[in-house]
C-alpha cells in the first residue's frame, strides 16, 4: 500500500463521532481520528463492554519507533489496531472529556510517578486513597488498564518528541513499568 497523503472524510451515522486520539504499542506511536457511537467516552472506551476488538482509525499516521528506519510516519486512510495491542492510549491534545473519577470525591491523594510503557515514558500522577501506598494500589489494581493523569509523554530514543501533554492516558497494566515518587 501506497504512503497516502490525502486525508479522507468517513461518513458518519446521526450517532457516531471521530475522535482524535494518540496510540502506543510496543514499537510504535499511532494518531488519527477514532469512530466511535456519540454515547461512549473514548477516554474509558478501552475499559469498557463496549471497546471493539479492533479500533478503526481514520486518516492514521504510524510511527515506528526503535531500529534504523525512518523518522517519519506512514500515513494510511484507514487503520485497524487490535485492541490487545494498545500499551498506552489518550486523546490528543488539545481535545479532553474530562477524567474518569469525581474530583470532589474525599480521602484521595495524587501520586507522582514515572511509567514506562515500551519505548515510551509518561510522567504523571496516579490517584488513590489518602492511606494506600503505591505497591498496595498496584497490588489491588485488576483492570487490564490503569489511568494517569496529567501526563507528559517522552521518548528517549526519539529527542525530537519534545513531550506531549494531556490530561489522562490509560496504560495497559501487563506492559508498563513504574517508579513511583512517593517516599
Amino acid at each position: 500500500m501506497s504512503n497516502q497523503t490525502s486525508p479522507i472524510t468517513p461518513r458518519l451515522g446521526k450517532d457516531d463521532k471521530l475522535t482524535r486520539v494518540m496510540i502506543y504499542t510496543s514499537h510504535s506511536m499511532v494518531w488519527g481520528q477514532a469512530l466511535s457511537k456519540k454515547a461512549i467516552r473514548i477516554n474509558t472506551w478501552l475499559y469498557s463492554d463496549m471497546a471493539p476488538t479492533y479500533m478503526k482509525i481514520y486518516n492514521a499516521q504510524l510511527l515506528v519507533v526503535g531500529g534504523s528506519g525512518s523518522s517519519t510516519p506512514v500515513k494510511y486512510p484507514t487503520l485497524q489496531m487490535q485492541i490487545s495491542a494498545i500499551n498506552a492510549f489518550h486523546l490528543m491534545p488539545p481535545f479532553s472529556e474530562g477524567v474518569d473519577f469525581d474530583p470532589d470525591e474525599p480521602n484521595r491523594k495524587f501520586v507522582p510517578i514515572t511509567a514506562h510503557v515500551g519505548y515510551f515514558r509518561f510522567e504523571g500522577s496516579v490517584r488513590m486513597a489518602d492511606l494506600t501506598t503505591m505497591d498496595n494500589f498496584l497490588g489491588a489494581a485488576k483492570g487490564e488498564y490503569i489511568s494517569i493523569y496529567d501526563i507528559t509523554m517522552t521518548c528517549p530514543l526519539m529527542p525530537a518528541i519534545k513531550g506531549i501533554q494531556a490530561p489522562m492516558a490509560i496504560l495497559r497494566q501487563d506492559h508498563v513499568s513504574f517508579a513511583a515518587n512517593e517516599s
